[in-house]
């Protein structure tokens, strides 16, 4: 195996999948990719709480909200690439062979299309066990990806507390 990705959300189970990626990385002698996937929720929840709709009398939004929108994703995405960028030094550090990449749009499906332009011999996931309810309402970014995946998924449970 030459390279393997591990995505990653920043939540509690992130650095037990680290650990176990960065293990598993160099025993192989493997590549690690590490990828987090960003979206535009952040700035949709912001545009669609400036619409009104269903009312007698016309509403435009101002276009503060949408820059405001945009400044939020923008905080959070260099939030998230800080993250990152002290994840991949703090193992290169320990002698694993890492890049990092921030990625936008279906969580799944970006994940699944790097790990095809990356020619991945490995998926690696962490496990949250959101219950039912979120599932349902949600999807599971693990199960998609297991159904879907040419390649091995390798799925780090959460650690209980």
């Amino acid at each position: 195996m030459n390279n393997l990705l591990v995505a990653v959300d920043f939540s509690k189970s992130t650095d037990a999948v680290l650990s176990e990626s960065a293990k598993l990385a160099t025993a192989l002698g493997a590549k690690l990719w590490i990828v987090h996937v960003t979206t535009d929720e952040t700035q949709n929840l912001m545009y669609e709480s400036t619409q009104y709709t269903g009312f007698d009398f016309d509403f435009t939004p101002m276009p503060g909200d949408i820059e405001l929108a945009r400044d939020i994703t923008a905080e959070e995405i260099k939030r998230e690439h800080d993250q990152l960028l002290g994840m991949t030094a703090k193992l290169r550090e320990s002698g694993v062979t890492t890049q990092a990449l921030i990625l936008q749009g279906n969580p799944a499906l970006a994940i699944l299309e790097k790990a095809a332009e990356l020619s991945a011999d490995m998926i690696i996931l962490g496990s949250h066990g959101h219950g039912l309810m979120h599932k349902a309402l949600l999807g599971s970014v693990s199960e998609s990806i297991i159904h879907k995946s040419p390649v091995k998924v390798l799925i780090i449970p959460s650690q209980k507390e």
